[in-house]
């Protein structure tokens, strides 16, 4: 029985195709790219989107409530792969108000619409050579079931 090479490309193609990592998405060259990497991520579960935007060692903080004085905070690298492990496709947001310091420095107020909750959040992002990214973001959980 001899191998036919022609009937053998398509599913050799398919199979490197399939092995090879996912391209790097493109640096956000705005702001606003940046917030759509952001929903991408979160809408996909995609953590390597999350990762380019996010600097590993950027600072996620969380307000227990809206009132409550209880601050945690972490790095991005250890609360990524939580974000992406639960993907949401529906998953919406919007700015509420921006502020330019400088060219390179823009802070956000965000909402974002996932999983059936409403986040608020501060986000602060630089733009490096790598593109626009988040360095800081600090979030106030609005839970659907609660009437914060």
């Amino acid at each position: 029985m001899s191998l036919d090479p022609v009937r053998l490309l398509p599913a050799c193609l398919a199979a490197l195709l399939a092995a090879a990592p996912a391209t790097a998405a493109p640096a956000p060259s705005s702001p606003e790219e940046a917030l759509e990497a952001y929903l991408g991520g979160l809408r996909s579960g995609r953590v390597e989107l999350l990762q380019g935007l996010f600097l590993p060692d950027g600072q996620f903080c969380t307000l227990a409530a809206e009132k409550s004085p209880a601050v945690d905070c972490q790095r991005f690298a250890d609360v990524i792969g939580s974000w992406a492990a639960e993907p949401d496709p529906t998953a919406t947001g919007r700015v509420l108000d921006r502020h330019d310091a400088a060219p390179s420095m823009s802070a956000i107020t965000y909402e974002l619409h996932f999983a059936g909750d409403r986040y608020v959040d501060q986000l602060l992002l630089y733009r490096t050579p790598a593109g626009w990214r988040v360095v800081a973001k600090t979030t106030v959980v609005k839970r659907a079931d609660t009437a914060q």
